[in-house]
């Protein structure tokens, strides 16, 4: 096996916190693999993908344990996943491959790590924003007042911004969190607005971690009419709310969807056995399926009326599963930004009843892209920021004003090119 991955993996130990299990297996897999002992290799990584699905390292090694088991086929599509993880991995050499390198599934993969590297190019860039630093993460467009906002994480307000030059001013300050996601009622009476403590935010203190809040602001003053507080382990990413004026949320931090009805919230679904890391959520056009995207697992399918209903999508031969952030749906079709992979993609997902039927890739590996996050759709067109300075910061969560550019906004015209 390529001793880069051992590297790696000592290094994500380091700064990440697995439980104990998966540190212990992990250890008995390199042990088994040193000693030759592939049988064993394969039968524990298959428990550690099992565990913590799309992990790099993990998919990297369960790929060359079938390669050592001479299982061919299994090792090429492991290969195949692996690739549209991040094709900057370099597995051509490694020895632990020799038995399928001569093999036109290998090849295969070769051609599609190519592949992965070409440049798609279907969204234009429509302004950038005026305030530098406002590190956004969505966006959302008041029809009634024909006002387009955004979010901030690191100012912890939301902005109003002009269409056509970028100038921003502030629309709403009063959040005591970063802000995530945005989204109004039918009638643009309120705005409802995901909130959570994040260090990269200005002001963060330790007693702070884990805590996320609903906002639920009146548009025409602009003021706080309830706060819905949440502590521990919260991370509220994104949000969606019906015709009725309900409001569901994703937890990244906890795998929970909760559900705020009459001015109550609640944990409505919880998806902790079975989901990781939820991010986008968005309904169908009758708002009788919701659904929600997990960054390792995908995009769940859950009946709202009946929510025991749920299913995972099967993805097309060719699309990942993998770091879906922002999720759209619009015309029978699902628009994902894959900003937890390399490269960094936005794809339109087109749906037959509660599957994909096929897939067009609107952006691949744009240069400029880093690490889009949540996107609406206005007028048939699919809208959202293409660049946040996560990677700007240091160690002490300061942000460094060279290494990122002014937040670029980004438009997809669907209606014309579908």
């Amino acid at each position: 096996m390529n001793s880069i991955v051992f590297i790696i993996v000592t290094f994500l130990f380091s700064v990440v916190c697995f439980p104990q299990s998966q540190r212990e297996l992990y250890k008995e897999s390199t042990e088994a693999y040193k000693n030759k002992n592939y049988v064993q290799f394969l039968k524990i990584t298959q428990k550690l993908d099992s565990l913590r699905p799309s992990h790099p390292t993990y998919t990297y090694n369960l790929a060359a344990a079938y390669a050592l088991n001479n299982e061919s086929e299994k090792a090429i599509t492991v290969l195949e996943k692996l690739v549209l993880l991040n094709n900057k991995v370099d597995f051509e050499k490694d020895a632990d491959f020799d038995n399928l390198k001569a093999t036109p599934g290998f090849a295969n993969v070769i051609q599609m790590k190519a592949d992965l590297n070409k440049i798609i190019s279907h969204s234009e860039k429509v302004i950038f924003l005026s305030e530098k630093d406002l590190h956004p993460e969505s966006l959302f467009y008041l029809s009634n007042q024909k006002i387009w906002l955004a979010s901030s994480i690191r100012k912890k307000k939301i902005v109003a911004f002009d269409f056509k030059t970028g100038q921003c001013s502030d629309w709403f300050a009063e959040s005591n969190f970063s802000v995530f996601a945005m989204k109004a009622d039918a009638k643009e009476k309120y705005l409802w607005v995901a909130t959570t403590a994040m260090p990269e935010m200005i002001g963060f203190s330790k007693e702070m971690e884990g805590q996320s809040e609903i906002l639920k602001i009146d548009i025409k003053t602009r003021k706080i009419v309830k706060r819905f507080p949440v502590a521990g382990n919260h991370v509220f990413g994104d949000l969606v709310i019906t015709k009725d004026g309900d409001v569901y949320v994703s937890d990244s931090g906890e795998a929970l969807i909760y559900k705020i009805s009459g001015d109550i919230l609640s944990v409505w679904l919880d998806l902790k056995s079975e989901a990781f890391n939820l991010q986008g959520i968005t309904f169908d056009r009758n708002q009788s399926k919701l659904f929600i995207a997990d960054y390792l697992k995908g995009i769940l399918v859950i009946d709202v009326k009946n929510p025991q209903n749920r299913n995972w999508l099967t993805f097309p031969k060719g699309a990942t599963v993998k770091g879906i952030d922002g999720l759209v749906f619009h015309e029978n079709s699902l628009f994902a930004i894959h900003n937890g992979v390399k490269p960094i993609r936005v794809i339109q997902y087109n749906l037959n009843g509660n599957q994909i039927s096929d897939f067009k890739i609107i952006d691949n590996n744009r240069p400029e892209f880093d690490e889009p996050a949540l996107a609406t759709v206005v007028g048939g067109k699919l809208v959202f920021f293409s660049n946040s300075p996560w990677k700007a910061y240091d160690k002490s969560f300061n942000l460094d004003p060279t290494k990122f550019e002014n937040p670029m906004l980004y438009q997809y015209e669907i209606l014309r090119n579908n």
